[in-house]
C-alpha cells in the first residue's frame, strides 16, 4: 500500500545524535524515505552531507557531551536551504543563541517531544515534499527549557514575557512582574560592576553569561546561571528585545556547600583526633622528666635510709627540694591543661596582687633546675638592679614565664639567659636560648604547633599547649609576647612586655 506521504519516500534523510541511537525510531524512519543515513560522529555527518544528497537532517544538537554546532554551521554555510529539524536538551542552553542563528526549519524540546519523534520526522519530510507549505513562524519558544526561568524584556529592561517556571521559582505572578523592570530581582549583594558589564555586553548585540544571585519575592536567595540574548530587527539591525534564560542552581549550590561543610567537618574531626593522639604522647613524655627526678631522688633516699645520717644534710635537703620542685612542675603542667579550656572560653578568674618580679622569676627558675639538669643546660639570670613591682596575677605570671623558660630549656643547646629590664614606661622579661631558633614566629603560638621549621625532633619535646597558653594569658593580663632571633646566642628570643603607661 502506498504511504500517505506519497512523495516522502523519494527523499533522503540523515539522523544524528541521540535519536540515531533509537533503533525503534530508525527502523520506522527507513520505511518512509528513499535512503536513511545514521551517525553520531561530527566528521562523518559532514562527510555524508557532502557525498550524499541529503534532504533532511533530523536529530539532537549534541550527543554524549559532543556538540554538532560547528559542523551544522559549516553545512548551513555550504547549503543555507538545508532542511534541519533540531532537538535541544537542557545541556544545550549555552549554545542556544548560535543554534538559533542556524535558522533551522524547526526547533523542538527533546524532553517534551521525544514521544513524537516519528510524527515530527514525517512532518519534516512532508514539508520538503510540498514546497508550497512553509512554517512561517519560527518557533523560538519551543526550545525554552522546562527547567529554566525564562523572561523577555524590551530594550530598557522592562519585562514583557515570563514563562510558568519564572512564577514557580521567583514567586512573582505575571500580573506582578509584567511591565516592571528586571531590577526587581536584583540582590543587594551584587555590586554595580556586574550590571555595568551586562549592559555593556548586550547593548553591543553580544550574548552575556554569568552566575548571578537574584532575590525572590519572599526575599530568599535565587542563584542562577544566566544567559541574556539580544535580538535584532532583521531590517534595521537595531536591538528590539532581550531574552533571559536562567537555570536555577540554588539547590545544587546548597548541596555542594553541604558536601563541602561535611568534608571540612570530617577533616577537622580527623585533625582533632590526630592532635589529641599527639597531645597524649607528648604530654606523657612531658611528665617523664619531673617523674624521673622524683623517682630517682626518692629511690636514692629510700635505699640509703639505713645510713641516712652519713649523707650530708645539704645533699638531703637538695634532693628533697628537687623532689618537691619536680612534683610542683608536674602539678603546673596538669593545671595548665585544665586551665587551657577555661582560658580559651574566658572563664578564668584572676587574683591581682602587688609582687616582686625578680623574686617571682627566680622562683620559676629554681623549679626548672631538674629540667635544666636533665637537658644539660645552664640558666643565667640577670636583672638591672632595680626592684620592680607590678600589680597582676602572680600565679598566672609565673605560668607565662615557666612555659617560655621550659621551651628554651628543651630547644636550646647548652645555655639559657633570662633578663629583667625596667624603666618608667615598661617592664621587659627576655628569655634567650642558643638553639636553632623559630622560623614561624606567629604560628608557634597556635595550639599544638611545636615546630615552625618542621624539625621532627622538636615536635617530641613539648605538650603543644605551652605557647598557646602563654598567648592567651598575656592577652588577658595585658602583657605582650613576641619572638625575635637572638643575636647574642643565635636561637630564639622571647620578649614579654608589660607597659606601665598607656
Amino acid at each position: 500500500m502506498k504511504h500517505i506521504f506519497y512523495e516522502a519516500n523519494q527523499l533522503s534523510a540523515l539522523i544524528i545524535g541521540d535519536i540515531a541511537q533509537d533503533e525503534d525510531f530508525v527502523g520506522l524512519a527507513r520505511n518512509i524515505c528513499k535512503s536513511l543515513h545514521v551517525s553520531v560522529s561530527a566528521p562523518q555527518i559532514q562527510k555524508m552531507v557532502l557525498e550524499s544528497k541529503i534532504d533532511l537532517i533530523f536529530g539532537t544538537l549534541s550527543c554524549q557531551g559532543v556538540s554538532y554546532l560547528k559542523v551544522l554551521q559549516e553545512i548551513k554555510q555550504i547549503n543555507p536551504k538545508m532542511e534541519v529539524i533540531l532537538f535541544l536538551k537542557v545541556a544545550d542552553v549555552d549554545y542556544l543563541y548560535d543554534a538559533l542563528a542556524l535558522k533551522c526549519s524547526r526547533y523542538l524540546y527533546m524532553k517534551e517531544e521525544e514521544e513524537h519523534l516519528f510524527k515530527h520526522f514525517k512532518d519534516g519530510l512532508d514539508v520538503i515534499s510540498h514546497k508550497d507549505i512553509f512554517l512561517k513562524d519560527t518557533q523560538y519558544f519551543n526550545v525554552l527549557i522546562e527547567s529554566s526561568v525564562v523572561s523577555q524584556s524590551d530594550i530598557k529592561g522592562n519585562v514583557t514575557y515570563i514563562n510558568d517556571n519564572f512564577t514557580k521559582v521567583t514567586g512573582y505572578t505575571k500580573e506582578e512582574i509584567l511591565g516592571k523592570n528586571h531590577r526587581i530581582l536584583r540582590h543587594p549583594a551584587n555590586g554595580p560592576e556586574i550590571f555595568k558589564d551586562m549592559w555593556g555586553t548586550i547593548t553591543q548585540g553580544k550574548v552575556w553569561r554569568e552566575r548571578v544571585l537574584n532575590k525572590n519575592k519572599d526575599g530568599s536567595d535565587f542563584w542562577a546561571d544566566t544567559i541574556i540574548i539580544p535580538f535584532k530587527d532583521e531590517k534595521s539591525g537595531e536591538i528590539i528585545q532581550y531574552i533571559a534564560i536562567r537555570r536555577d542552581i540554588t539547590q545544587m549550590l546548597e548541596e555542594r556547600r553541604a558536601i563541602q561543610a561535611r568534608e571540612i567537618k570530617a577533616n577537622e574531626q580527623t585533625k582533632l583526633s590526630e592532635a589529641k593522639d599527639s597531645f597524649l604522647i607528648l604530654f606523657t613524655h612531658e611528665l617523664k622528666t619531673p617523674l624521673n627526678a622524683i623517682i630517682n631522688f626518692s629511690q636514692y633516699l629510700y635505699k640509703n635510709m639505713h645510713r641516712i645520717e652519713e649523707i650530708p644534710k645539704e645533699k638531703r635537703i637538695h634532693l628533697l627540694e628537687q623532689i618537691y620542685k619536680s612534683a610542683s612542675m608536674m602539678l603546673e603542667n596538669v593545671t595548665s591543661i585544665l586551665d587551657l579550656s577555661k582560658l580559651r572560653n574566658h572563664k578564668i578568674n584572676y587574683t591581682y596582687t602587688l609582687f616582686n618580679l625578680k623574686e617571682s622569676i627566680q622562683d620559676v627558675i629554681d623549679k626548672h633546675e631538674a629540667l635544666a639538669l636533665e637537658n644539660k643546660k645552664e640558666i643565667v639570670f640577670q636583672d638591672d638592679g632595680i626592684e620592680s613591682y607590678i600589680s597582676s596575677d602572680e600565679f598566672r605570671f609565673k605560668q607565662i614565664i615557666a612555659n617560655i623558660l621550659s621551651n628554651a630549656i628543651k630547644y636550646g643547646n647548652s645555655s639559657v639567659e633570662v633578663f629583667l629590664l625596667s624603666d618608667k614606661d615598661k617592664i621587659e622579661i627576655i628569655v634567650e636560648d642558643d638553639g636553632k631558633g623559630i622560623s614561624d614566629k606567629e604560628g608557634v603560638f597556635e595550639l599544638y604547633e611545636q615546630s615552625a621549621g618542621g624539625n621532627t625532633n622538636m615536635e617530641k619535646k613539648g605538650t603543644g599547649i605551652g605557647l598557646n597558653f602563654v598567648k592567651l594569658l598575656c592577652a588577658d593580663l595585658g602583657f605582650s609576647c613576641v619572638i625575635e632571633d637572638s643575636l647574642s646566642l643565635g636561637g630564639a628570643k622571647f620578649i614579654v612586655t608589660k607597659k606601665l603607661k598607656d
